[in-house]
């Protein structure tokens, strides 16, 4: 039985992975993580309050969606904003959906919400 004893390969001397280095990560830092956690559930929040201006109010919807339709990209926002968004948002319409990214409005912050509804 042959066996591989150096650091080159696995320590299992017939196992078909090929180790060529050991690197090791970095210490786990989560602070970033949750913090950027703690922005998207403020930001998800945001979002509910569009969803639930949508589906409880069918005026809305209709203005909304006759806006889009139109093209009228700063009423569209503007609606938005009168649902009771206050973050940072950026949109995006086709004739088949509606896409709204909320995000805290700096370039440092790497969180964001996205919805998409379709019409």
């Amino acid at each position: 039985m042959m066996s591989f004893n150096n650091d080159q390969t696995s320590e299992w001397p017939y196992s078909p992975f090929f180790h060529p280095y050991y690197r090791p990560f970095p210490p786990i830092e989560v602070t970033r993580f949750q913090r950027s956690a703690a922005t998207c559930i403020n930001l998800m929040e945001e979002g509910r309050k569009l969803l639930d201006k949508v589906n409880k109010d069918a005026q809305f919807a209709h203005e909304l969606k006759d806006a889009a339709q139109k093209n009228d990209h700063s009423h569209v926002h503007s609606l938005i904003q009168e649902a009771g968004v206050t973050s940072s948002f950026h949109l995006a319409y086709t004739p088949d959906a509606i896409r709204i990214d909320f995000n805290e409005g700096n370039e440092e912050s790497c969180s964001e919400f996205t919805v998409k509804l379709c019409w």
